[in-house]
């Protein structure tokens, strides 16, 4: 009852329905708790990215039997992935899809996901973010608002350019295009590059140009872009990988009860089971097109690339507690 009024009816109504709970009151319960929400990415449909985000829609509908529903939003059309993360603490948007490092913008410590040489490979990156994933979330809901729910699997990222380059002193006066981040930068100049800053879409035109010599980014994604058009090597460096998430704000999340908090977990989990899987299978046949295509693949010397940003976690310390944490995860 609202103000103080009595209302006999509404008592009589209520204690007639009494003995009838189970019919009656389960089903509005289930009413109550249907949501819509909106899902965005900023990669087409094809990318995995993207796939990652319908397929956690996907299962999250079955396992809650329609009690949450996602409707995805592909290719931008929603804004870029800093909108999205903003979207999602105006309410505007529900779930997300970020580059794990992007939250750095919010919560600094996510930095460490760009950190060069983080991993020892892939199994390694996946075991780390399975051990640490709900200590991970739980810090930055405290901090940002936000709450990682899984990893989006990626692989490594592979430099791209017209020569040769196994060491450090190969990459000596080489323009890399690099994200425009001072951790990113500092990175590739401590390689020995000249690392030059620019938004992806103009890199392919940047090449082309020669405004810059190379580019870095995971096979695939280099790729399907074109960039094999225009640079004629690729070396397996391994720099860096970062994976993107599945997103949500934390105060949303709260809102749920035991039961769908536990089915998104679930969604989450299936998700990266799912896609694991397929990201290892695409980078091999990525792999064999690019060889197909003539293009020089070169193994390198990951230890000397790797000492030479040993100490970087020195010049960028808000991830560090993760990245002494990472190092304890064999």
């Amino acid at each position: 009852m609202t103000g103080k009024t009595y209302n006999p009816s509404r008592r009589t109504v209520i204690g007639g329905l009494a003995g009838t709970a189970g019919l009656v009151f389960a089903p509005a319960v289930l009413r109550a708790q249907q949501m819509a929400w909106i899902g965005a990415s900023a990669t087409p449909p094809s990318d995995f990215i993207a796939q990652s985000l319908d397929f956690f829609g996907k299962r999250l509908g079955e396992i809650t039997k329609g009690q949450i529903k996602l409707t995805t939003h592909h290719a931008g059309s929603l804004g870029g992935e800093r909108e999205h993360v903003e979207g999602l603490l105006q309410g505007s948007v529900h779930v997300a899809s970020p580059g794990q490092g992007l939250l750095a913008g919010w919560y600094k410590p996510a930095e460490v996901w760009t950190h060069p040489y983080l991993f020892k490979d892939v199994p390694h990156k996946d075991r780390v973010w399975d051990t640490m994933r709900q200590e991970y979330a739980d810090d930055i809901a405290k901090t940002a608002k936000l709450r990682t729910l899984a990893s989006i699997p990626r692989m490594p990222r592979m430099l791209s350019c017209n020569k040769v380059v196994k060491a450090p002193a190969d990459m000596k006066g080489l323009k890399i295009r690099v994200p425009e981040t001072a951790l990113w930068k500092r990175t590739f100049e401590l390689f020995g590059a000249s690392p030059t800053p620019l938004p992806f879409p103009e890199v392919f035109t940047a090449l082309k140009s020669k405004l810059i010599d190379g580019q870095e980014n995971p096979t695939a994604l280099t790729f399907n872009s074109g960039i094999f058009d225009v640079n004629t090597h690729l070396s397996l460096t391994e720099h860096m990988i970062q994976d993107n998430c599945i997103l949500i704000a934390d105060a949303e999340y709260q809102k749920l009860s035991a039961d769908l908090k536990k089915a998104i977990d679930q969604a989450a989990r299936d998700m990266e089971a799912e896609i694991r899987t397929k990201v290892l299978a695409d980078d091999k046949a990525i792999l064999e097109k690019v060889k197909a295509k003539n293009i020089v693949i070169t193994e390198v010397d990951k230890a000397a690339f790797s000492a030479t940003v040993k100490d970087l976690v020195k010049e960028f310390p808000a991830g560090q507690k993760w990245v002494e944490r990472i190092r304890t995860i064999a």
